[in-house]
């Protein structure tokens, strides 16, 4: 596996001058600068800033900040956190998937800056045996670092209205493309599907398992809470979400993972009658993953997403509802639920409709039609219905880190990275945040549950 001193080694000898190429043939790389990350986001990476400065065109100065990620740990740590397919998933679309995109939008005559505002500048995405760097497999995802250009990360878990409004008005797009390509590149569709590992919640017996260890942490603090304070937390409790919560506890207890399972594969089924609303996510979407933009007044006005390492190939239903329970006010969710929804729909729809309006060629007026109507917002919201308990399910576990102090976190990551099936990191992961975050899951259970999110249970 490859260390620090050869991640730097390789940065040094081979990256930098790589860069550089992107600036045209007569960009002269005039001094660089390296440094190491030692913050707590992205944890599974090691990651280094590198400040390039160059002479291009016409002798002009340039500055250029770029953000470098490698795999880190041995390889023990690597196979038990599924990094090898993680990483293999996110360098396959920033290489493949988003040119694919910008590729469809070129063919039907339009635009291809959407796919620009997606994500950051890439200037290398290679994943598996990498020249110079070591004899194992590894990966190097090299971005434009975008706090230059002024964007940064939100608040570290409840967002604003306009910070909220921004990821739903990206993500529609986003999602838009992948259900084009399917429609219009059949082909290419199922090429970039194939070169999607698959990522399951329930694996075979003994084999590494990341999601095991989480949720069984995650079920076992959430009915410990629950069981503690159950008196106090009927008072609460809507009508029936006791014998939900039994039911749940009987059915899911000794594999948490089987709940994520079910909507992973069964949404995506395509024997399914609305498997079309299934496409290639981010799988990971929440505050921490992408970057803001603010104008004068404090507004944002410009989003970028960013670690996809948690791409599937499955229901949209999986980005939104995870960001939708994470990152929202939780005395606002009757109100911006549907808001944050009907907006995503708009977006999406918009770009699907412009896309394939500029394919006449291959699809006839009637069928457009017919397609649109397979989107419409009432399908969408009933396929949201289905699958939204995902989003609840994600916040047992990942809610209690982003609530964590500094100190905690810190730790967590530690044994996350060295010992994850130790009783120490099992034992910091249910008391990490305390009751804090406790009562404000039971809050996002209690949501559901009125909702009609865990009514398939």
């Amino acid at each position: 596996m490859s260390t620090q001193e050869q991640q730097l080694n390789f940065i040094e000898r081979h990256l930098v001058y790589d860069i550089s190429k992107y600036f045209g043939k007569d960009a002269v790389l005039v001094a660089h600068r390296v440094q190491s990350s030692t913050g707590l986001d992205g944890f599974m990476s090691a990651v280094y800033t590198i400040e390039l400065d160059l002479k291009i065109a016409s002798g002009l100065d340039k500055q250029e900040l770029v953000l470098v990620k490698f795999m880190k740990g041995a390889k023990s740590f690597r196979e038990s956190s599924r990094a090898y397919v993680q990483f293999a998933n996110e360098v396959f679309l920033y290489a493949e998937i988003l040119p694919a995109y910008e590729q469809l939008l070129r063919s039907s005559h339009l635009n291809t800056t959407l796919v620009e505002e997606f994500t950051p500048r890439t200037y290398r995405a290679q994943f598996g045996f990498v020249e110079g760097l070591s004899e194992e497999r590894e990966a190097v995802l090299a971005l434009q670092h975008l706090k230059p250009a002024g964007y940064g990360l939100g608040p570290r878990v409840t967002l604003r209205h306009d910070q909220l409004e921004a990821m739903f008005g990206v993500l529609g797009p986003y999602h838009a493309l992948g259900y084009a390509i399917r429609i219009l590149q059949p082909q290419v569709h199922e090429r970039l599907r194939a070169g999607v590992i698959p990522l399951p919640f329930v694996c075979a017996p003994g084999e590494p398992n990341l999601f095991e260890v989480l949720y069984r942490v995650a079920f076992d603090r959430f009915y410990d809470f629950y069981d503690r304070c159950r008196e106090q937390l009927k008072q609460i409790s809507p009508a029936g979400l006791d014998e939900k919560l039994e039911k749940m506890r009987s059915r899911f207890f000794d594999q948490p993972t089987a709940i994520l399972q079910h909507i992973y594969s069964e949404s995506s089924d395509e024997a399914q009658p609305d498997s079309y609303f299934s496409t290639f996510l981010h799988g990971d979407f929440n505050r921490n993953n992408v970057l803001f933009h603010e104008n004068d007044e404090g507004k944002v006005d410009n989003i970028k997403m960013i670690d996809f390492q948690e791409l599937r190939y499955s229901t949209t239903v999986i980005d939104l509802s995870f960001s939708l329970y994470m990152n929202t006010p939780p005395e606002e969710r009757e109100t911006i639920f549907p808001k944050l929804l009907h907006l995503y729909h708009k977006k999406m729809l918009e770009t699907l409709e412009l896309v394939l309006q500029r394919n006449k060629d291959s699809l006839s007026e009637q069928q457009v039609e017919q397609i649109l109507n397979d989107y419409s917002f009432e399908r969408f919201e009933a396929h949201f219905k289905r699958y939204a308990m995902y989003g609840i399910m994600i916040c047992f576990n990942f809610l209690p880190w982003l609530m964590g102090n500094e100190a905690d976190c810190k730790r967590l990551s530690q044994l996350f990275e060295t010992d994850m099936h130790g009783a120490a990191f099992h034992q910091l992961s249910i008391e990490i945040a305390g009751d804090e975050a406790n009562h404000r899951i039971f809050a996002m259970v209690c949501h559901g549950f009125e909702q009609g999110y865990l009514d398939w249970i």
